[in-house]
């Protein structure tokens, strides 16, 4: 069986239920979803959430498919301590893909006239927001000199039936193909991919070169290769195991409003003339899912951490290569922050590995470094080596005005800002030990048998 949205929702049912809650009355997909996620993003819980009835009879609604890391570890099979690496692992191990004739994406399909936005339950999240949007639409799009496939979560605004406005980042892949089709007035044919496997979606989000096929990692990340069936209207294969494909152009030299939309930093970006989606087909599965990420919240910001945490572990290590672990917290917005543990065997380490981080990833502001006895995942503890192991005068780095993200509210234009290292590593000598109870007598005595009450 190929593994998609459906068949993980099956196995959380199967091994771990606690982690999907169903909502059965209907909801409005017009900010009522959004208020039900609010209130459990307030309670610190994060089930996959499964909307079986949206208003109007639309099809299901699923959120939350990776908000947390125990989500996550259960599609990569690993301990969530472990993501990173499990992911690198599966990076370094492209499968490409095959092709089929028939898919169940393609049980439904509609064209020209028949296509209508307003059917599909498009969620409004915010009261910024002045329409609904895809968020959760993986783009893919075909080099038309290589054919090499590149795939990119963008934000996409419902402007009409069949119209779609899109968000791409400047020098990002799908920017730089459109970029290259419009200098030749050509528009730039695109399939969005709706309802997917959270090994597809992390997939989608590796950062390769240019020139890698992002379908083989995406296989190589599911341990199966993808299976791929030609698009109806734009010369492009498509997942055939996705819940809903929705295919269309990018116009050349074509600019209309989007925005104001709420980002993953929970603020709300303001209008801006962005390029225009002419949308030539839908098609989709009998009885459909549709799927959203909600803009800002955990799964938004946590979603593409892993793919980041990889790529940061990998880079810090060529230069230290003692480091063990690497954290990019939700408080950072899984973008901003990042927490990295080493083994430090020299005095200049620590800041080593800052420098290392920085140089690798464009998007951080803030980087920690402390000792491989901190765990980058429990944030108390981090706080706590800032606490008592950085002094400001030796173990501060900054730099000015660098390129950051231009979605960082707090940036200069052009997401200038400036960005802070903390070196929170003890000397390698001379420093005070940290109280602990001997290990052979935390084996020995167990909450169990003292006060089994509380050991649950």
């Amino acid at each position: 069986m190929p593994k998609d949205l459906r068949s993980f929702i099956a196995e959380l049912d199967a091994t771990s239920p606690e982690d999907v809650a169903r909502v059965t009355k209907p909801v409005s997909p017009r900010y009522e979803m959004s208020a039900i996620l609010t209130h459990l993003e307030k309670r610190k819980r994060f089930p996959l959430l499964f909307f079986k009835n949206s208003n109007n009879g639309q099809a299901p609604v699923v959120i939350n498919a990776q908000a947390s890391r125990r989500l996550m570890s259960i599609a990569l099979e690993c301990k969530p301590e472990n993501l990173a690496r499990a992911f690198s692992e599966r990076q370094s191990k492209p499968l490409a893909p095959v092709e089929m004739i028939n898919a169940p994406v393609h049980e439904i399909s509609r064209t020209g006239d028949e296509i209508d936005l307003n059917e599909v339950p498009l969620l409004t999240h915010y009261d910024v927001n002045v329409a609904p949007y895809i968020t959760a639409g993986i783009v893919v799009a075909v080099d038309p000199d290589t054919g090499v496939r590149n795939t990119s979560y963008n934000r996409l605004m419902m402007a009409g039936k069949r119209e779609l406005r899109i968000f791409m980042a400047v020098g990002r892949h799908l920017w730089t193909l459109h970029n290259k089709l419009e200098r030749r007035n050509q528009p730039l044919p695109i399939a969005i991919i709706i309802g997917v496997h959270p090994l597809f979606s992390l997939g989608a989000q590796a950062l390769t070169p240019a020139d890698e096929d992002e379908y083989a990692v995406i296989g190589g990340m599911m341990n199966e290769p993808l299976r791929l069936v030609r698009a109806k209207t734009v010369p492009i294969l498509v997942p055939a195991d996705a819940e809903m494909i929705i295919e269309g152009q990018i116009m050349p030299n074509l600019r209309r409003l989007e925005g104001p939309f709420g980002e993953f930093t929970g603020h709300a970006v303001p209008q801006d003339q962005r390029q225009v989606i002419e949308v030539t087909a839908i098609t989709h599965r009998e009885n459909y899912i549709f799927q959203d990420i909600h803009a800002g919240y955990t799964e938004h910001k946590l979603m593409g951490a892993v793919p980041r945490e990889a790529a940061l572990l990998k880079a810090v290590r060529l230069t230290v290569p003692t480091v063990t672990n690497v954290c990019m917290p939700v408080s950072g917005n899984c973008r901003f922050h990042a927490y990295i543990s080493i083994s430090k065997r020299t005095p200049g380490q620590a800041k080593n590995a800052i420098c290392a981080a920085f140089a690798a990833d464009m998007l951080l502001k803030h980087v920690v470094v402390v000792d491989d006895d901190i765990d980058v995942f429990d944030e108390e503890r981090v706080l706590w080596a800032i606490s008592n192991r950085f002094q400001a005068d030796r173990g501060l780095v900054v730099i000015a005005n660098a390129q950051g993200s231009e979605l960082d509210p707090s940036a200069s234009p052009g997401g200038v800002n400036a960005k802070m290292g903390l070196d929170a590593t003890k000397p390698l000598t001379g420093f005070p030990p940290e109280l602990r109870v001997p290990e052979k007598v935390l084996e020995k005595i167990s909450l169990d048998d003292f006060l089994p009450d509380f050991a649950k």
